[in-house]
């Protein structure tokens, strides 16, 4: 499938259509479903996440596959900012839709919003997904955006949007403390 459908698979991926064995591929960790059309988006993930310092929270973890690496690190990165927030929601699912570029991410705002943003990444609360762009992605933007899917599924109620980006950036401040 070309990229220029993409759109057009997230509006019937969003509406719950089920588009997802004609889209691509899923890969399932303990917290989230990460959804992608091509592998090396999914490499390119793995690849810019690097956890530096916190790569001693892998120890325990076994990583037969670049797969498993993935799921290791996400889950560890989940873990660590719930831990930061000490916020740990019980039934914490939420999906990634990796994209290729800032300006895919771009047009999925636009069509989901209605109004541009200057956005690498976003969760958006109503489908409990993350948009993000494998070109720009890193540890604190990806630790941001996870921050709002702890905050959304913790809160019965969600706090105000300056709330979650005060929080989302003391996360990222505090990642690798």
């Amino acid at each position: 499938m070309q990229l220029r459908w993409l759109p057009v698979f997230l509006v019937f991926f969003s509406l719950g259509v089920s588009a997802r064995s004609s889209f691509g591929f899923e890969l399932k960790t303990q917290y989230a479903t990460i959804i992608y059309e091509r592998e090396e988006l999914l490499r390119k993930f793995n690849k810019e996440i690097s956890l530096g310092s916190l790569s001693y929270l892998m120890r325990h973890k076994k990583s037969v596959t670049a797969d498993d690496e993935i799921r290791n690190k996400l889950d560890v990165i989940v873990e660590r900012v719930e831990a930061i927030l000490d916020m740990f929601p019980g039934d914490l699912k939420f999906r990634i839709v990796l994209l290729s570029s800032e300006s895919e991410v771009q047009r999925i705002y636009k069509m989901r919003y209605g109004t541009a943003a200057d956005y690498i990444a976003f969760y958006a609360p109503k489908d409990k997904t993350l948009y993000i762009s494998v070109d720009d992605i890193r540890l604190g933007v990806l630790a941001h955006e996870l921050t709002h899917a702890v905050l959304d599924h913790y809160f019965g109620v969600s706090p105000p949007v300056k709330v979650h980006e005060v929080l989302a950036q003391f996360v990222e401040t505090q990642l690798k403390d």
